[in-house]
């Protein structure tokens, strides 16, 4: 069997190891945790996720994946449903179009300008996602629904982030049917993501831990600096972030600095307890709040008795310049300020510095020169800096790398 090196112990590398521990004999590298920012820490009794929470259930490679190593995913529950924007006041996300034409939401005459999307050109070159809102539903709408869900997903902005690359699927339902409203009506879409949020009863390290059960491969708790460290291996898959695998492989020097190139928001989670904290629901979205956004995973899921908070990203990067206790601060404010609730019971903060990858303008085509030139140097690159930042992306992808690199093994 050939020897195979996978950098990262994150869903990336996980995934793969999983997918090709047939074909290969591989070698794991993790320098910190296994799972990466799908970890779930515990302190005192309370379980508080250091990233993501959960998944949707519209990919089938991530439930088939929990069906092979034997987890089953729980459902968050209906409160999941109830999504909040605060726009200096709390206003309840509308799910049904009859809701959204009585919600205040948005103004009379911001619904208005919804309207003439059907009427709008196609324009299927790159641009920003506040250019394209703007130009398709109006600057309102960019203002009270693109700024919050940018800030929820990517932490990031509309006007720096690529909607090519952020949204390629809306992006393809306009270029396909010339207009947003009449693609989803077409393909019997809403606005609304499709599937619903599933998680595991202990948490996203219920999932790690089950996946590395079930891999075989030779798991070693050691960085690597220099690419020149793994040259025992037939194959070597980087499932790093971008700034990491630029510094491993600094003596290729162009394919180092395209990597340089991915930029990274810094967000901090701040866990706490409220007693009785409301709305309840899945959480809250701000629009110009330095916290991002209040995750109420104590209300979504069970053996969660906490919430909480993202502060920083694109919007507000200096928290890069914040000590642990000016981060909780900032997020204790907020929350009292968003819900009126006082004095948690715990605080807890896990800081990213380098959080979510920005899709900035111009990332697909980044995308693709990196690919090219780790193809000249046979490093393969996987992760999500590169074509998607969910859990079911990274997993999704690796399905498909792994699949890639199975027939080139049969046809080698």
């Amino acid at each position: 069997m050939q020897k195979l090196a996978i950098i990262g112990g994150g869903i990336s590398g996980l995934s793969l190891a999983y997918y090709l521990q047939d074909k290969f004999e591989i070698t794991i590298f993790e320098k910190e945790k296994w799972g990466g920012k799908a970890y779930t820490q515990k302190v005192d009794n309370y379980l508080f996720e250091e990233g993501v929470n959960g998944f949707l259930s519209n990919s089938p490679k991530t439930l088939e994946l929990c069906k092979e190593i034997g987890i089953e995913p729980i459902k968050a529950n209906e409160n999941a449903k109830k999504r909040f924007i605060y726009d200096d006041k709390l206003i309840e996300i509308p799910l049904k179009p009859i809701d959204f034409i009585k919600s205040d939401i948005m103004s009379f005459k911001g619904k208005i300008r919804l309207l003439k999307e059907f009427f709008i050109k196609p324009k299927c070159e790159e641009e920003s996602v506040e250019e394209f809102a703007v130009r398709r539903l109006g600057k309102e709408f960019n203002d009270k629904m693109m700024i919050p869900m940018l800030a929820g997903i990517y932490a990031s902005t509309p006007e720096i982030t690529s909607m090519n690359a952020a949204f390629p699927k809306l992006k393809k339902i306009e270029c396909e049917y010339g207009s947003l409203f009449k693609g989803m009506m077409k393909l019997k879409r809403g606005g609304q993501p499709s599937g619903e949020l599933h998680s595991f009863e202990w948490g996203m390290s219920e999932f790690i831990n089950r996946l590395k059960e079930k891999i075989k491969a030779t798991f070693v708790q050691q960085e690597i600096k220099d690419i020149d460290e793994l040259k025992d291996f037939d194959k070597i898959v980087l499932a790093t972030p971008a700034y990491e695998s630029a510094s491993i492989l600094k003596k290729y020097e162009k394919l180092s600095s395209l990597l340089k190139k991915i930029k990274y928001n810094p967000v901090a989670i701040v866990g706490f307890d409220y007693e009785d904290i409301k709305p309840v629901g899945f959480g809250i979205l701000t629009i110009k709040e330095k916290s991002l956004g209040i995750l109420m995973d104590k209300y979504i899921f069970p053996n969660r008795n906490g919430i909480r908070v993202m502060v920083g990203g694109a919007r507000y990067p200096e928290i890069k310049n914040l000590n642990e206790k000016e981060i909780i601060e900032i997020a204790k404010k907020d929350v009292e300020k968003i819900t009126n609730s006082k004095n948690p019971k715990i605080s807890w903060v896990k800081f990213h510095k380098n959080a979510i990858p920005n899709y900035s303008l111009g990332h697909q085509q980044l995308v693709d020169e990196i690919f090219e030139e780790a193809k000249k140097v046979d490093i393969i690159l996987t992760g999500n800096a590169y074509r998607g930042v969910s859990f079911n992306d990274c997993i999704k992808n690796s399905f498909n790398l792994a699949k890639e690199l199975k027939n080139e093994k049969i046809a080698g």
